[in-house]
């Protein structure tokens, strides 16, 4: 019994402490599925412009479903302007290391902006240069299928330059992109 008692104190102060872990966790839970967080909403403002006040997410029961299956899965925000309804697409993409999260805003069927929401582990000084607004601009007024390719002097209508050395992170950008012009097509730009 003498060499039990230590466990047994133990199991009671880790049950205790997970206990207490637990209480605090939902007793300080800030659900943000349903509301723009300020690094979302300095995404979509860079996209359209305005202010947090001007952007609602859409309800993820709106649109998850519909995009449940393939590329579009990795959609994890809708957000929407409230005056004219343009949309925002927020995915999470592989780049060269790990996931980027991006928003995409696309209206009227085309590439309305891009904004970084958080670079995952890219290299700096190469992946990150894939954050750059030259690099970004690339992509507006883009629709149907893009694609990323190396040094064209004159790239091809729906075919932006990646950044040298940066092809998977230059292609995770344009997975997001693609993934954006997929969904706005699939809700035909609206969500009722």
């Amino acid at each position: 019994m003498d060499k039990a008692k230590p466990v047994i104190v133990l199991a009671v102060i880790a049950a205790l402490i997970s206990g207490l872990v637990i209480a605090v966790y939902n007793f300080t839970y800030v659900d943000t599925s349903n509301i723009v967080t300020d690094k979302q909403a300095a995404a979509v403002t860079q996209i359209y412009g305005g202010t947090k006040d001007d952007y609602e997410v859409v309800p993820a029961e709106k649109w998850q479903e519909m995009f449940s299956e393939g590329d579009l899965s990795k959609i994890t925000k809708v957000i929407m302007k409230k005056d004219d309804g343009s949309l925002s697409f927020e995915t999470v993409v592989k780049g060269y290391k790990n996931g980027y999260d991006i928003m995409v805003g696309v209206k009227d069927g085309k590439v309305a902006g891009i904004s970084v929401v958080s670079v995952g582990e890219e290299t700096p000084g190469l992946g990150t240069k894939t954050n750059d607004p030259a690099f970004l601009d690339l992509f507006k007024g883009k629709s149907g299928e893009v694609t990323i390719v190396k040094n064209k002097p004159s790239p091809a209508e729906n075919e932006v330059n990646g950044v040298t050395s940066a092809t998977f992170s230059s292609r995770g950008v344009a997975s997001a992109v693609n993934i954006a012009l997929k969904a706005y097509e699939k809700c035909g730009g609206e969500f009722k």
